[in-house]
Formats: structure tokens, sequence, C-alpha cells
């Protein structure tokens, strides 16, 4: 439910050097793609950028790792059609989304795909366009699908973001000129406000109310993202059938030089 919307999760990171220690040299070929020259790589391990190590490129054209996505998607329960992830792996290959795998330090030493705990992306142009969330420059991100697997919730998806801010500056996937990351995520209106029209909806999704507090908007406000405003977005269905689209928080958070 409620397709665009990023959902929380969250653990620590690890140093590069190690995630390399413990690919195959087959495997290492999908950490960092040739399209990374090599003073890109030596930034991806500097101290400013050791947050990074949190997240391996995903190479949809791998069909395990195609698979692994796939099932991810489906155990999130949106954009979790063939088709969807073919969608993503063309824009990938444009250049227009970088998806990477989270990998926590307790799962750094599995093969593909034991070790994908989650993953997430990096967005510059919207579909349909919207400069105010993506930029084709790269100058603005949209952090997009983030997901982390059940058994692996409870800090991760808080350090995955953490480290997609590192990445956001690095080209190929980002730009050192990005200026700011934004997303979109369900109202907290939703949770916070018992009316009829917010938090009176989840009964006719057949759903319980979120408890309070307990926000995406307000998880990512926790990380200095930014409301600058709220509008209709999000498409869904109530049991009786009737269509309805649930508005959706628009935030944004500057990145540092």
């Amino acid at each position: 439910m409620f397709g665009g919307a990023v959902f929380p999760a969250g653990g620590p990171a690890r140093c590069p050097l190690q995630c390399f220690r413990h690919l195959s040299p087959r495997e290492s070929r999908y950490l960092v793609t040739a399209t990374l020259r090599l003073p890109t790589l030596c930034s991806l391990i500097s101290p400013h950028n050791r947050m990074s190590s949190l997240l391996q490129i995903i190479d949809l054209h791998n069909p395990v790792e195609f698979d692994e996505l796939l099932h991810q998607r489906d155990l999130c329960g949106w954009d979790k059609m063939a088709s969807d992830i073919e969608a993503w792996r063309t824009a990938m290959d444009a250049g227009t989304r970088a998806m990477f795998w989270i990998v926590p330090p307790s799962l750094a030493h599995l093969p593909l795909p034991d070790r994908c705990a989650g993953h997430i992306a990096l967005v510059s142009e919207m579909s349909p366009p919207n400069e105010e969330l993506a930029r084709p420059d790269k100058s603005i991100l949209y952090i997009s699908s983030l997901f982390i697997r059940p058994e692996h919730r409870g800090g991760l998806g808080r350090k995955a973001v953490q480290a997609l801010e590192s990445w956001a500056k690095v080209p190929p996937y980002g730009s050192p000129h990005c200026e700011a990351i934004t997303l979109t995520a369900l109202d907290r209106r939703y949770t916070e406000d018992d009316s009829e029209e917010w938090g009176g909806v989840w009964a006719r999704f057949g759903q319980q109310a979120p408890k309070k507090g307990s926000s995406t908007e307000d998880w990512y406000a926790r990380m200095g993202y930014v409301k600058w405003k709220s509008q209709p977005m999000f498409d869904e269905q109530f049991l009786d059938g009737t269509k309805v689209k649930l508005v959706a928080a628009f935030l944004r958070k500057t990145l540092r030089e």
C-alpha cells in the first residue's frame, strides 16, 4: 500500500575495505561498476564517505539479483511485478536511477543474495517529470523504494538513508553538485489526527490505525528532512472499492558542501 511512500526501518555501517574483503573477484564487478574511475573509488573509501559502505550497487542484469529484488518487492507489497523491476533496470542503464542493496555487517560475509537485508534507490528523473523532487543534472535527487526485510528492522533504515546521502555526491550515481535530497511520504496527519478524513481512513482499508508518533514523515524529520508542502499523490482503494488519492508530505534535506 501507498506505493510512492518511503517507509522506515533501521543498523550499523562497516568499513568499505571490509566489504571488498568479503567479495569474490566476480562479485566485486557488481559492487563498483566500470563507469567508476579510480578517483571516485578512492572517495568512497575515505573517512568522509565511510557510511556508504553499507550500500552495494545492484546489478539487475544479474539474474540472481533480479530475482532477489523481485522477492523483496513482493514482501514490500507494491512495485512488485517483473515489469516494475525491468523498468527500473532500464532507468539504471540510462543513469537516471541508482539502486543499492543494504548489507549490514552481520551479513556481509554471506554470498548474494543472502547478505541483502533490503534495498534503496536514488532517482534523478521522475515520471512524470517533477523538478521539485529530482533534476536530470542531479542537483536534486529523490529517495525511493526503501525496504528492509522484517527480520532486520530496528535501526538499519536510518543507517541506509545516511549512507545514501554520501552516495548523492558520488558520480555516476549522484553528483558533486547535488544540493538536496527529497522524498515523499504519507502525511503524518493519517497517524496523528483521529478525524474521519485522516486517521479514519485506516478502518476503511480494514487496518488498525498506526501508533501515534510512528509516522514516516516524523521519522525523516528526525533526520533533518523538512516538509515544504502536502498534496494528494498516492492512489489507493478502500475495501468497498472506492478510489482515493491519499495526501503525501514532500520533504527535503539540504546537503552540506
